[in-house]
């Protein structure tokens, strides 16, 4: 397996940086029915809370883990990276004050991946973050098309394209950190990831069933499109996923 090429996608980040947002803050049809806010409000408000993080346990283990993967820019990737997971929940959080949704200071999902993310290295800090944002993905989807608010819209399909290169991004790492390994050691980080994908998808779902339902994602149609992502992350990991989980 090849090592990520880290010098094209700090350029990627560099780029999507200085791109306009094109959000339509202002527009004077962005007004939400009650049945709208009803809906979303609880769900959009934990997506919100779980976008912000200062990430100092990632950026730790990034500067631990750029000399072994040879790659000085590491470090400054895993900047801007945050600073757009940044952006995303500042976007929500506008949206949301717009509206006078309610914001979350803590929440127990939020509190548990943010936990998983700071006890067990880079890999598993990177394990964590793409099992969020594959779920996020159709999530996303899901909450764009449950809403008539062109903000709301304009914001989701932000996010979901910078959440897809996240993903892609991601799943280059760890697709070159496992297939490393060899004998057992080399699928027992896919086994536990599966497991870990698997109960996230179930989790999700019980949390913000109004909003996928509403979306068009009843449990079997959510299940299955979640593990659509996944399987088109790490197809060139494990051949046998789409058969295992399709």
């Amino acid at each position: 397996m090849n090592k990520p090429d880290l010098v094209a996608w700090l350029e990627y980040f560099d780029s999507n940086a200085a791109a306009s947002d094109l959000i339509p803050w202002g527009d004077p049809h962005d007004v939400l029915s009650a049945s709208e806010k009803a809906c979303i409000e609880s769900s959009i408000a934990k997506f919100q809370l779980g976008e912000y993080s200062e990430a100092h346990s990632l950026l730790g283990f990034a500067v631990a883990f750029a000399d072994e993967l040879g790659g000085y820019c590491l470090v400054p990737i895993t900047r801007r990276f945050v600073k757009e997971e940044q952006k995303h929940a500042l976007m929500l959080k506008r949206f949301m004050q717009g509206h006078a949704l309610r914001t979350l200071q803590r929440n127990w999902t939020d509190t548990l991946f943010r936990r998983l993310r700071k006890v067990a290295g880079y890999e598993a800090s990177i394990t964590v973050l793409i099992t969020a944002e594959l779920i996020a993905l159709v999530y996303y989807r899901a909450l764009q098309a449950c809403t008539q608010s062109p903000v709301l819209v304009a914001i989701c399909k932000r996010i979901l394209e910078e959440e897809a290169a996240h993903t892609r991004y991601e799943s280059e790492l760890l697709r070159y950190i496992r297939e490393r390994r060899t004998g057992f050691l080399r699928h027992v980080p896919k086994v536990l990831h599966r497991l870990l994908y698997a109960g996230t998808v179930v989790v999700v779902f019980a949390d913000h069933r109004r909003v996928l339902r509403r979306g068009g994602y009843g449990f079997v149609g959510f299940w299955s499109a979640c593990w659509d992502k996944f399987s088109a992350a790490f197809a060139k990991v494990d051949p046998t996923l789409r058969r295992a989980w399709g």
